[in-house]
């Protein structure tokens, strides 16, 4: 086995074996968190366009607990969650695959 450090044979195996067995489920559940994040970014989004298009609507949300600004950075976050989520299970796919 090229590139792998001495003594870590057995994990490798391991590993492959875990990806090999539960790739499917495991690839279902990012693609449901994909999905859940894509959600929030653009709720979050829409909502910090509200907040800019109105101002009574931008001071509500100031005044609670997530602010106007907070939603575009949690759109922002929730977009690259989503963004790591794809990488995770393209990463998957081709370990399982024998891609690199």
């Amino acid at each position: 086995m090229s590139g792998i450090e001495p003594g870590m044979e057995i994990e490798v195996v391991r590993y492959h074996r875990v990806l090999g067995e539960h790739e499917t489920v495991i690839r279902t559940a990012l693609q449901v968190y994909i999905d859940r994040m894509v959600a929030a970014a653009e709720e979050a989004r829409a909502a910090y366009e509200a907040g800019q298009a109105d101002p009574a609507v931008k001071e509500q949300q100031d005044n609670s607990f997530v602010t106007n600004l907070g939603y575009k950075y949690s759109a922002e976050m929730f977009k690259q969650s989503a963004a790591s989520g794809r990488k995770a299970s393209d990463d998957i796919l081709n370990a399982v695959l024998g891609y690199d």
